[in-house]
């Protein structure tokens, strides 16, 4: 009986020991998939900033295009634009 007793109490330290290698092992992946969430959400807001750039740089020329092309026009039939 006192076989069995130390077996169980082994078998529990041994169960013990697994449980916090796997609790330690669970929070590091934790750490590493919320380190990787937020490099992915900077990069993400970094595309999108650049990309609203690119969109305010395309929409001024084509507002500088339309006033060149209008003042050309204007001027054309005697009007003058400042």
């Amino acid at each position: 009986m006192i076989r069995r007793v130390k077996g169980a109490a082994g078998g529990a330290a041994g169960g013990a020991a697994v449980g916090a290698i796997a609790m330690v092992g669970g929070a590091k992946q934790r750490r590493a998939n919320k380190a990787a969430k937020q490099q992915a959400a900077q990069a993400t807001a970094q595309q999108q900033q650049q990309e609203e750039a690119q969109a305010t740089a395309t929409y001024q020329q084509g507002i500088e295009t339309f006033k060149r092309a209008f003042s050309a026009c204007m001027d054309a039939r005697g009007y003058s634009i400042k």
